[in-house]
């Protein structure tokens, strides 16, 4: 008769771990989304390089990297006059218009990338770029309200280097006046 107790004490043991393993299967949470990956974490910068930010939201260009990219743009690591341009340095090269630079010069109207090449190399790559991406127009992001831009830098640092990206025509745009900037602007 013992014997039957403790084959029913085993047998309820059992139960009881088996139906410990299902209640602990249950319980576990579901594993957390994965982080952005750093293409993710680029749209934004790359989207304005390659004149694909709208109208509406280039204005506030700025504050979303500053939220995005907290580390790259809190802190100028350059201001440059005639024109004003900030410079910001980069954790890690984008791409844009088939260059790569770890650089993003900003002005009024413009968001440029700085390629550590002379204009002639980084004009040849932006023709390559454009020549594979045929088959993938652009799809209106040069209108009458965005433009490509080239050109060689002539600031100090900037010499024998190529800005390139996207400039904005809109009046009255200004991608630097931003309020955590006020210190910038002169008061009347």
């Amino acid at each position: 008769m013992r014997r039957s107790n403790r084959n029913a004490a085993l047998a309820l043991a059992s139960a009881l771990l088996a139906a410990s393993a299902t209640l602990e299967a249950q319980v576990i949470a579901p594993p957390s989304p994965a982080p952005p990956s750093p293409a993710q974490a680029t749209d934004t910068l790359v989207d304005a390089l390659t004149c694909r930010t709208s109208a509406g939201d280039i204005a506030g260009l700025l504050s979303r990297l500053r939220r995005e990219r907290p580390a790259e743009f809190i802190q100028t690591e350059r201001q440059y006059g005639t024109p004003t341009m900030d410079l910001y340095r980069l954790d890690e090269s984008v791409d844009a218009w088939g260059n790569e630079g770890d650089a993003i010069v900003v002005t009024d109207n413009r968001v440029l990338l700085l390629v550590d090449a002379p204009i002639d190399t980084a004009s040849a790559r932006l023709e390559q770029s454009l020549a594979d991406s045929r088959d993938t127009p652009l799809s209106g992001a040069l209108d009458d309200l965005h433009a490509l831009v080239v050109y060689a830098g002539e600031h100090p640092g900037m010499q024998q280097r190529t800005l390139i990206g996207c400039e904005y025509r809109m009046p009255g745009l200004s991608l630097l006046a931003n309020p955590d900037d006020a210190w910038r602007t002169p008061t009347p």
